[in-house]
């Protein structure tokens, strides 16, 4: 049981309406009861619990702080599973530093003294207290973070428990087995009676299915909470920059006919079909020298993080083939945007495939082609939508559609734990087909399991509980 008590400013800095801060802990109610006069004249104590009571905030020494709402909830009823005051105040980020400062001065009395919240605390303690599992803790990070309205479907699906459903039924399936496995290690002689090896296969031949279909998820769910990267290359003046505030609909990145203007990778969100996509404008491709070679250098690094490249190749310029020199050490998917499509071409898709044939011959193919290469014009915004579209088809794989209303695989510690998981559980099959003795592979059982356990949170170690709640925003 934790013991102190933590506070902390619930909403965002900056100038707004109302501005919320939240205690927790056992000593709530007593850190914020004797600074506040309900306009009732009933102590904070008598008050309605998860009703909002109006009165006046003060200070230590009795100088009016704000004229607030004040609602107390008591445990387990809350949120985090303890006794919570929340005050709803006036907003302003210095007003409601000033009310923090006053609330831990008035305060250091009490043992242990009210303390500041770490990131992610609040949401930290529901789990402590059994209020939340792991996949609805991530989920609550999601949705704050969530830059579309599939990532926030994602996310909230994900709150109500439907990644939670999916994992738990397969542990529940494994305890299924282990204990089977367990019997029999235990009354050898009457294994077949007790768990029948025809039953145990099928039995782990269905969860290893169900734990490959979840498996197939993971890069639709990463993308759907991290968006899907798409780096933009090409030599300088192919109009990668024009293409990207075309694309975004603003004017993020600057546009020059001085070839060489952008001299650094820079990152814009916006959403393809409900999905979101981080677009890099990258520094032009070319032999340079100074800061100009260290853009070339940053962009051709995050070329290599890229879910997606997108070559810009200038038809109004003789076609140059050193163009494509990048994906010979870029290995990840492409498109090639053929951009000045308004103005009378120099070159057409032949040459491309040429360039191709010996490059990437695989993709030098006319059906190929067809998939990669889109004509563009970034000042006329002419096959911008195909290449949004298509975009989004090449780096999904075509898998997100069918995904959408199933339980996804959302974070990478879901996929690493998940895959040890089916691994262990494909010994356990080995072992099965080959009929060694059940305590050959009922360690392989609890493999699995704690492996499931660690998605959830029925298993788990501090180091990866503090990893997650970092990601949380002070107050939540």
């Amino acid at each position: 049981m934790l013991t102190d008590t933590i506070l902390a400013i619930a909403t965002p800095p900056g100038e707004s309406g109302v501005g919320i801060l939240r205690l927790s802990g056992p000593l709530a109610l007593r850190a914020v009861e004797p600074l506040f006069k309900a306009a009732s004249g009933q102590a904070l104590s008598v008050q309605v619990p998860r009703l909002l009571a109006h009165g006046k905030l003060y200070d230590a020494e009795g100088h009016l702080l704000d004229e607030l709402l004040c609602v107390r909830f008591k445990a387990p009823h809350s949120f985090t599973g303890e006794d919570v005051v929340e005050l709803q105040a006036h907003g302003g980020t210095f007003h409601l530093q000033s009310i923090q400062k006053a609330l831990l001065e008035a305060n250091r009395h009490l043992e242990p003294p009210l303390r500041l919240a770490g990131p992610g605390e609040f949401t930290q303690r529901a789990f402590i207290n059994g209020k939340l599992d792991l996949t609805r803790a991530e989920a609550i990070a999601d949705l704050i973070h969530s830059g579309s309205q599939l990532s926030r479907e994602a996310a909230v699906r994900q709150l109500a428990g439907q990644l939670q459903g999916e994992v738990e039924s397969l542990r529940q399936g494994l305890i299924g087995l282990l204990a089977n496995a367990e019997a029999a290690c235990d009354f050898p002689d009457e294994e077949e009676q007790l768990a029948p090896r025809a039953r145990l296969l099928d039995d782990v031949q269905s969860l290893r299915a169900r734990m490959q279909a979840l498996l197939a998820t993971a890069h639709t769910g990463r993308l759907l909470t991290q968006g899907v990267h798409v780096a933009l290359l090409g030599q300088p003046n192919a109009g990668k920059s024009s293409l990207m505030n075309a694309l975004l609909g603003s004017e993020r990145s600057i546009v020059s006919a001085e070839p060489g203007t952008t001299r650094d990778y820079i990152e814009a969100r916006f959403q393809v079909q409900g999905f979101p996509v981080v677009l890099v404008d990258t520094a032009g491709l070319r032999e340079a020298e100074g800061v100009e070679a260290e853009g070339v250098r940053r962009s051709l690094e995050q070329a290599r993080k890229a879910d997606l490249l997108v070559l810009i190749l200038d038809q109004a310029a003789p076609f140059d083939a050193a163009v494509l020199q990048p994906l010979r050490e870029l290995q990840g998917d492409a498109l090639f945007a053929l951009n000045k499509s308004d103005l009378s071409p120099l070159w057409d898709v032949s040459a491309l495939r040429k360039a191709l044939q010996g490059l990437r011959p695989a993709w030098a193919s006319a059906e190929e082609l067809r998939k990669r290469v889109l004509a563009v014009s970034a000042r006329t915004h002419a096959g911008l939508e195909a290449l949004k579209a298509r975009i989004l088809a090449v780096a999904l794989e075509g898998r997100a559609a069918p995904m959408l209303e199933q339980a996804l695989l959302t974070q990478a510690r879901h996929e690493q734990a998940m895959r040890r998981g089916e691994e262990a559980l494909a010994h356990v099959e080995t072992a099965l087909q080959a009929r060694a003795s059940a305590d050959l592979f009922a360690g392989d059982a609890r493999v699995a399991l704690d492996a499931l356990g660690e998605i959830t949170g029925a298993v788990s170690r501090a180091e990866v509980l503090d990893e997650i709640f970092r990601r949380f925003c002070i107050g939540k």
